[in-house]
Order: structure tokens, then C-alpha cells, then sequence
């Protein structure tokens, strides 16, 4: 009996292993339950996650798109504004150049009379100029030196005289042409004798 009693044992030993076996099995099983609904809900939390990601990147692309927009439209209105302009400065460039053309072809169509220079007078004591002059512009006048800020408009008024007469005579193209520390002959009316 013993014998049947360790035989019966030694033959339940493998059953009682495989039952360890069994029971370490299940209990690895339990704990990958365990570790696969960590895993799903790490999974969740990564996919709520995200959602929220994605929602609040939706509103911040719409104000980016809102703000390229608005850029572009802005940019749109200077570039037809510089249009217009543009076009408005070439239409004044072809007047002024229609004008120039004029005056040149009038000034080239009339021989050019030359002319000596001015007499020497102050401004108590007048010049007269020898030769006729074209306009109408008195033979008459003083010489003045030009001094800082001075203007052809201040000339003539000082002298009373006139801004034409002053570029006339002192062959200047325009009243920018005038330039300090230069003598020039300020032409004036002629007063009767009294």
C-alpha cells in the first residue's frame, strides 16, 4: 500500500506540476488582461488627446487663413492704387513733356539773339542794357547778388520787378536754377522822368 500510496503520489506529482503550471499560466494571463485595459486606456487617452489637438489647431488655422486673407486683400488695394497712380504720373509726364517739346520747338524755330553780359550797376545806380530785349522786358535794372534762400519770387519783389524778366535775362531755365553767391541782373520797369 506504500507502494500504491507513492506510485499514486509520484503520479499526481506531474498532475500537481502541470497544476502549478496551469495556475502560473493563469495568473500570467490575468496580468496581461491587466496590461492590455492599461493599454486601451493609454490608447483612449492618446485618441482624446488628439481630438482635442485637432480641434483647437482648426480654430488657430481659420484666423491664420482669416489674417491671409486680409493680407491679400490689402496687398490687392495698394497694388491698384499704385496702379492709378502710376498711371496718373505717366499722363502728367506726357503733358510736361508735350509742354517742353513746345517751348523747345517754338524756342528753336525763333533765332536765338545773343546777348552781352549785363552791365555792372548796384543796386543805387541802374544798368542799362544795350541790346533790345525779346519780351517786352525792360532794358533797365540793378545787379544783385544772391544770397542763401533767396527765391526768383523775392527778387522780383524786392526789386519790383518780375520772375519772367529775372529768367530772362539772366538766361535761367527755372527759378530752381537760381544759385546763391551769383550776381544777377534784376531788370525794372522804367519810370517816366518827372
Amino acid at each position: 500500500m506504500r507502494l500504491g500510496l507513492a506510485f499514486l503520489l509520484m503520479s499526481l506529482t506531474p498532475l500537481w506540476a502541470q497544476s502549478n503550471q496551469v495556475a502560473g499560466m493563469q495568473q500570467d494571463i490575468a496580468d496581461l488582461k491587466t496590461e492590455v485595459e492599461k493599454l486601451k486606456l493609454e490608447n483612449q487617452d492618446l485618441r482624446e488627446s488628439s481630438s482635442r489637438q485637432r480641434a483647437s489647431a482648426a480654430p488657430a488655422s481659420s484666423p491664420s487663413e482669416a489674417n491671409a486673407k486680409q493680407r491679400k486683400e490689402v496687398l490687392d488695394e495698394v497694388d491698384r492704387r499704385l496702379k492709378i497712380q502710376t498711371k496718373e504720373v505717366n499722363a502728367a509726364l506726357a503733358e510736361l513733356t508735350r509742354q517742353v517739346n513746345t517751348t523747345l520747338t517754338k524756342n528753336n524755330s525763333t533765332p536765338a539773339k545773343t546777348k552781352s553780359p549785363a552791365p555792372v550797376a548796384t543796386a543805387e545806380t541802374p544798368a542799362v542794357v544795350e541790346e533790345p530785349a525779346t519780351t517786352e522786358m525792360p532794358q533797365t535794372g540793378v545787379t544783385y547778388k544772391v544770397v542763401r534762400g533767396d527765391s526768383v519770387t523775392r527778387i522780383a519783389k524786392k526789386f519790383n520787378s518780375k520772375t519772367e524778366w529775372i529768367l530772362q535775362a539772366n538766361k535761367l531755365p527755372n527759378a530752381a536754377a537760381l544759385k546763391a553767391d551769383v550776381e544777377i541782373f534784376v531788370p525794372q520797369a522804367e519810370t517816366p522822368a518827372q
